[in-house]
């Protein structure tokens, strides 16, 4: 029987500042998109904070008014995902097959030919390595079982710093007393549609009909509630090494204050377009198709897309393409509406050695400037090199790390420390 370890890191984002600032050690913080007094929200509490009700999501507002000693600081999203690789890059070690779910979550296949309790052993080697090699204040609690959604299950029993395991033998005895809204799957929509069934706990799933559930929530999620209520469990992982090429890459940026002038949103689109630009090149791909966002302060929103002729991996060139965009016809409707959200993507994407390369010299000369920017950057940290034009504006914009997004934290050849002191 295959044995499947879940690790979750513990209060992650928190945890690596408070790794990386011994003073903030011990105390409640809340790591948010933007700094303290700005529009925001907390993506990460610490296990202090925690103990307040603190959550992820929580305007900063209400997380201070649960806890007025909270110290709010601004995502160093750079960090994150820089540990994050190292974190997955170290699970490769154990065995081939690591499933990332998210920034701070991956499955490990452990195989079928070593016994439960050596499978503990393993995963108190790896927690022991994560300390070591990542950081002392840095923890993880890890699940162990034979399937997905079991050794999700087993990680969350015992927070934080915690191992559990769930054997076969052990499943009954766990299912009798154990929520449903604890499976992963089962949330804020699927649990009163079970709890008006009566069903409260992973054995009371079990005991209702297969056919009952169908009829209820149709045949795939139907099928997969019964079967997880009698400790069915899917063991299949899918290695990050074989994802898919992405479709498209953007970001988005919600902004501390409402602003008005176009110039201003230009200036949050250059530096987002130049993100865009380093993760386009980081990954060997072009691309032709420009989208631009907005979203005002009513909530409503506008965007126009245009693929150009040529295609593009410069961020100064997606930048021109999305400005093209901003001056056309289309934008006299939105100049007077206060702007919420700016957002740019580039898609159609191909390889680089799929597209024909430059043939005037300029742009030759402009796209080698640009690899050698990437060098220095890559050596020494992200905008050590980077355009005038961007240099006040890019002071002021953090961006709120997105954990879903698997590629971006998929482990690499080579990494800069971001703990250590930029030159």
């Amino acid at each position: 029987m295959k044995k499947i370890l879940h690790i979750d890191m513990n209060s992650y984002f928190a945890t690596l500042e408070q790794q990386a600032h011994p003073n903030l050690r011990g105390r409640p913080i809340g790591v948010a998109g933007k700094g303290k007094g700005e529009r925001t929200v907390v993506c990460g509490a610490s296990i202090e904070a925690k103990k307040f009700g603190l959550k992820s999501g929580m305007s900063t507002w209400e997380a201070l008014r649960l806890c007025p000693q909270l110290i709010i600081i601004p995502a160093t999203y750079d960090r994150y995902s820089f540990t994050s690789k190292r974190i997955f890059d170290l699970l490769e070690r154990f065995g081939p097959k690591v499933d990332i779910f998210s920034i701070d979550e991956a499955f490990l296949d452990l195989g079928a030919d070593i016994s439960w309790e050596e499978a503990r052993n393993l995963a108190t080697k790896i927690k022991q390595l994560i300390r070591t090699e990542i950081g002392e204040w840095v923890s993880s609690s890890v699940g162990i079982s034979y399937g997905r959604v079991l050794a999700k299950l087993a990680s969350e029993m015992q927070k934080p710093d915690g191992l559990t395991v769930i054997r076969p033998e052990d499943f009954a005895r766990i299912a009798k007393a154990m929520p449903i809204e604890e499976l992963c799957g089962i949330g804020f929509r699927l649990r009163p549609r079970l709890n008006r069934m009566g069903i409260t706990t992973i054995a009371e799933l079990g005991r209702m009909p297969r056919d009952m559930l169908i009829t209820v929530f149709g045949s795939h999620t139907g099928s997969w509630l019964h079967d997880i209520g009698n400790g069915i469990d899917n063991n299949i992982l899918h290695s990050w090494r074989d994802l898919p090429q992405e479709k498209s890459i953007g970001h988005s940026y919600t902004l501390p204050h409402n602003i008005s002038n176009i110039s201003d949103v230009k200036k949050v689109l250059l530096l987002l377009s130049e993100r865009v630009g380093v993760r386009l090149r980081a990954k060997r791909l072009v691309g032709k198709t420009i989208s631009t966002y907005l979203r005002f302060e009513d909530g409503s929103g506008w965007g126009e897309r245009r693929t150009q002729k040529e295609y593009l991996l410069d961020g100064y060139q997606i930048y021109r393409a999305g400005e093209r965009l901003l001056n056309g016809p289309g934008s006299a409707s939105w100049r007077t509406k206060p702007v919420r959200l700016v957002a740019i993507t580039i898609s159609d994407l191909v390889g680089q050695y799929e597209a024909t390369a430059p043939l005037f010299e300029t742009s030759q000369a402009s796209e080698q400037l640009t690899h050698a920017m990437d060098k220095i950057n890559n050596r020494y940290g992200e905008w050590t090199v980077h355009r005038g034009l961007i240099h006040k504006i890019r002071q002021r914009i953090f961006n709120l790390p997105d954990g879903r997004d698997k590629r971006k934290y998929i482990p690499e050849t080579t990494h800069i420390n971001p703990f250590t002191k930029r030159v």
